[in-house]
């Protein structure tokens, strides 16, 4: 359905944040090629109206059209080449998503960007890639697959609308102008830096203090005033926002934005990441926003969000103003009646399954196209954990030939030594403490696979993990670790054993690990 028209109010003080910016991005060339100019020719005036016994003059000089050229030549511009952001949508894969987009569009009167992005961040963009300073360029859109997966469609409205405010207001007209401008003055910075060896003399350390003093105060103040802009330019797309698809579904949107941000890296390090390295992928969306729902970790969502509304302040230097304020101001707005959607905004995404594969295709740079298997959460256990586990245990059984559970604490003080004899994994170089946890992660491993032999029933699914028995849970790897940091005593140890019935269970048994059942053919049509 379309979403209604609304009256937008044209606001001039945004025009003039625009001016404020060229404005700012044109003095900034005229400073750097004036303060070039003045090296030259002050030492010039020298030269030409005092002879130095010494030579100083000449040497001033020479160092000042050093520092010139260093700097027009940081000015000059540099061609740059873009690196897709994300997995590029196609409109007729995802007609829903683009029908919002194409809807949003229509009512502030601007072009659909010309490559939308699945992004892996909780976050979204727009800008320009292309052409010269912005000149003959091409619109982009980055939409973040934490987003589509945690908000409503009423809140990905809200977010959509936001960026398409940037391009309302031109703020990505002039953000080429001032990103370039930072980028030159980066340069500047560097290629001055470069020539500071010759400054060892007491006259040319003086000169060369004096000149980086003076683009170090105007560049201070350029980061200043640029990010006051790019602040005031974040309230107007709010603004513009809540007049399209709605106050409150901005505001939680914002909120939504939050949680996801903090949350997402964790999970797929934790959650995502050990199934992608066993050849499998889990549904991306529906397990971020069941482990969003782990009390532990909902908890501390709760808590991150509750601080940041709490103490964030402006800091001159940032670009966005603080959530805490951006709700503020978003409350005094009106309250419009925008739709409401509550359904997820994954379902403006077509073939989920299939979009998420190859979005993580195109994330992780070793992942052989269509090598990928589609992993339920519930069969995650079974398909990938438990495979795993015997992988580990396999490869590094010679450490485990004669332990038996009860024997654990004995294997502790071998750690360090197993630990050099395991090859780190692909890619990383493992400090000596982090070998000995892998090695007691190999016993943890071999402790769990024996339970699991002995009838114990594993779950795994996002931010849980449950070995139980009965009445009994247990968590191998924790037990592990409190015996590795004396958290845990022998004699606690035995009783615990005695306990759970695992006093007599050998980590190796004596034939090759026997694998688990393979899964049923129901389960397979999911692969």
């Amino acid at each position: 359905m379309p979403l209604p028209a609304v009256e937008i109010q044209r606001r001039h003080s945004i025009a003039l944040f625009a001016i404020l910016g060229i404005v700012l991005v044109i003095g900034s060339y005229l400073f750097v090629t004036l303060l070039a100019a003045s090296c030259v020719y002050l030492p010039y005036i020298i030269f030409s109206r005092a002879q130095s016994e010494h030579g100083w003059d000449v040497l001033i000089l020479l160092f000042g059209i050093v520092i010139a050229v260093a700097m027009l030549w940081s000015l000059i511009p540099r061609r740059q080449e873009f690196t897709a952001p994300g997995l590029l949508l196609d409109r007729s894969s995802h007609p829903r998503l683009f029908a919002e987009i194409d809807s949003i569009a229509a009512i502030l009167n601007e072009a659909v960007p010309g490559d939308i992005y699945l992004i892996g961040e909780a976050n979204a963009f727009v800008g320009d890639r292309g052409g010269i300073m912005g000149f003959g360029s091409r619109r982009i859109m980055g939409l973040g697959l934490p987003l589509l997966s945690t908000m409503t469609v009423s809140q990905i409205r809200a977010v959509l609308a936001h960026e398409f405010a940037h391009y309302y207001g031109g703020d990505t007209s002039v953000g080429p102008w001032v990103y370039r401008a930072k980028a030159s003055f980066v340069r500047v910075f560097e290629n001055v830096g470069s020539v500071r060896p010759l400054a060892r003399v007491a006259v040319l350390g003086a000169m060369y203090m004096f000149v980086t003093m003076l683009l170090k105060w105007y560049f201070v103040g350029f980061l200043r005033i640029s990010n006051f802009v790019s602040r005031r330019q974040e309230y107007r797309a709010d603004e513009l926002a809540c007049l399209v698809a709605g106050r409150q579904n901005l505001i939680d949107g914002l909120q939504a934005m939050h949680r996801a941000a903090a949350v997402w890296p964790t999970y797929w390090k934790q959650e995502v990441q050990p199934v992608l390295g066993m050849g499998n992928l889990v549904a991306l969306g529906d397990g971020l926003i069941r482990f969003m729902a782990v009390p532990h970790v909902s908890e501390a969502i709760g808590k991150s969000l509750e601080a940041r509304l709490r103490d964030e302040k402006t800091k001159p230097y940032d670009t966005h103003p603080p959530l805490r304020d951006r709700i503020a101001a978003a409350q005094k707005l009106p309250v419009g009646s925008a739709l409401q959607d509550s359904e997820l905004a994954t379902c403006l995404l077509e073939n989920m399954g299939n979009t998420e594969i190859l979005f993580v295709e195109n994330r992780v740079d070793n992942i052989r196209h269509g090598s990928l298997k589609y992993v339920p959460w519930d069969q995650v256990a079974l398909r990938v954990t438990i495979p795993g586990w015997e992988q580990f245990v396999s490869e590094y059984s010679e450490f485990l030939r004669g332990a038996t559970a009860v024997s654990l604490p004995d294997q502790v003080p071998k750690l360090r030594e197993i630990g050099s004899r395991i090859r780190d994994p692909k890619g990383m170089l493992l400090s000596p403490d982090q070998r000995t946890a892998r090695a007691g992660g190999l016993f943890a491993a071999a402790l769990a696979l024996a339970m699991t032999r002995s009838g114990w029933e594993l779950q795994v699914g996002p931010g849980m993990f449950r070995l139980s028995s009965g009445s009994h849970e247990f968590n191998p790897f924790l037990t592990v670790n409190q015996l590795m940091t004396n958290k845990l005593s022998r004699e606690a140890w035995t009783a615990r054993c005695q306990e759970l019935g695992l006093s007599q269970l050998v980590l190796l048994p004596s034939s090759p690990i026997e694998h688990m059942p393979k899964p049923s053919p129901q389960a397979e049509l999911f692969g």
